[in-house]
């Protein structure tokens, strides 16, 4: 099961359609393909970095002996854009001042708007008013021993 972060742009409401749902898990897409998913996400200078160390690692296995390291070292490269890839788009999209809303458990993506969305109040909805129910008040000076741990005053 996956969590998804949900944003709101900046100054939107919690039930704003414009909400972005962000699976915080494993990307194979990311995985595969580290540099080019971050370009397609839109992180430019993160996506030329690691376009550079891939690079870099490519040059490092045309030298002998080289292959085996640089393939642990793209393997390792790899797997940190693939985990931490989806907070690399959270904290990229805070920074620009979206809203950090919930963090909903979901099968998938479908499921987790559900959940959101039910536990959010539509704005057009008024908050339902309470019925004024009129309780007898109680005496403030307890005049005996009650029932319970505690006693009223605080002792044990």
């Amino acid at each position: 099961m996956a969590s998804y972060m949900i944003l709101t742009p900046p100054g939107a409401r919690a039930d704003d359609d414009r909400a972005r749902f962000v699976a915080d898990g494993f990307s194979w897409g990311a995985f595969l393909f580290p540099a080019l998913w971050l370009f397609a996400q839109r992180m430019w200078l993160t996506g030329i970095l690691v376009a550079v160390l891939q690079i870099l690692l490519i040059s490092l296995s045309a030298i002998g002996g080289g292959l085996l390291t640089a393939l642990l070292l793209h393997l390792a490269l790899a797997l940190v854009v693939s985990l931490e890839g989806p907070v690399f788009i959270v904290r990229r999209l805070i920074a620009r001042d979206w809203t950090l809303r919930s963090i909903v458990p979901a099968r998938d993506l479908e499921t987790a708007e559900e959940i959101y969305f039910a536990n959010v109040a539509p704005a057009d909805r008024k908050a339902m008013e309470r019925p004024a129910v009129d309780w007898p008040r109680q005496a403030q000076a307890n005049t005996g021993p009650g029932l319970g741990l505690f006693e009223s005053y605080g002792e044990r």
